[in-house]
């Protein structure tokens, strides 16, 4: 790494040193401005918030007033998450515990991690899902896949992060694919969140829209005969954490992989539905559509398709 590059990631491990020690209820208001301001200069993000949320808004039509209120809600609710992240990486594990309010079918999560056969969890990008890493420490560790980032001052501040609670971090390489399958087979948990553009995959419906799925979720679960759980870190109206925990449709352990991974994206909406303004609608999940659809994200541009 070459000096300004250790200079910029001494920074920035400073600032994320300083913001985790703010309390929770100031950083979620922090987070709240945040959401409004961007909502406010119609960033980039807010743009494509609105447009998946126009996509997908017939779905949830009980849940928003329309996709003007939706957008900013959703905006908010990501402020927050931005805000409170530096304290879910660095806080006292003790305070961070604390968030954690009510797990729901807790009962299914401990029958499953009982189960010889290994757990996959299934995260979605909604509410705080680095939450995720605090919690799962009640039970113990597992192995999940992460990206590494792509700004070298970014990645030291990363690896200490992740490896923070004794859970393994694996990247996104054949080595670390090959370490979830093991995993698995141990019967132990594996982690993934399947809601990511993949760069190869099968399209599969998403609230009603084909999406580009990662075919990975379904692989392990053939492979390895793990069972799946969908579990979902939701911000409550106290500003504290409710953890969901989900079974899928049985259809995810079809062989036939677009029968499975359209379980996979069945389970992820379901997720979203417990809290549809804390999903990640800023994130390009319709980036890739079938040959001849409409390009959805061509602000500013002429229409195109795919």
């Amino acid at each position: 790494m070459r000096s300004d590059e250790k200079l910029i990631s001494t920074l920035v491990g400073i600032l994320l040193y300083l913001l985790s020690l703010l309390p929770r209820k100031l950083s979620q208001r922090l987070g709240i401005l945040v959401g409004i301001i961007n909502f406010k200069l119609d960033s980039r993000s807010s743009r494509v918030t609105s447009a998946n949320l126009e996509l997908c808004l017939p779905g949830l039509t009980d849940k928003f007033a329309g996709t003007e209120e939706a957008s900013r809600q959703s905006l908010i609710e990501t402020g927050k998450t931005l805000m409170e992240t530096p304290a879910v990486w660095l806080g006292d594990v003790d305070r961070l515990d604390e968030w954690i309010q009510v797990v729901h079918n807790e009962s299914l999560l401990q029958e499953y991690l009982n189960d010889p056969a290994g757990l996959l969890v299934l995260l979605p990008h909604m509410g705080n899902w680095e939450l995720f890493n605090v919690f799962y420490r009640r039970y113990g560790q597992m192995t999940a896949l992460y990206h590494p980032p792509r700004q070298p001052y970014m990645q030291k501040v990363m690896r200490k992060v992740r490896g923070r609670y004794g859970n393994h971090m694996v990247p996104t390489t054949r080595s670390g694919l090959k370490q979830l399958y093991q995993t698995l087979n141990s019967g132990e948990t594996a982690v993934i969140l399947p809601d990511q553009v993949p760069a190869t995959g099968q399209f599969a419906p998403f609230f009603g829209h084909p999406a580009l799925t990662d075919v990975l979720a379904s692989r392990l679960l053939r492979k390895t005969g793990a069972k799946a759980l969908g579990i979902a870190m939701v911000r409550n109206d106290e500003g504290l954490f409710e953890v969901h925990v989900l079974a899928p449709d049985p259809s995810i352990y079809e062989t036939n992989e677009i029968t499975s991974i359209r379980a996979v994206n069945d389970l992820m909406q379901t997720c979203a539905e417990i809290a549809p303004a804390q999903y990640q609608w800023e994130y390009k999940r319709f980036r890739e559509r079938p040959t001849g659809s409409a390009k959805i994200y061509r602000f500013n541009k002429p229409n195109g398709v795919h």
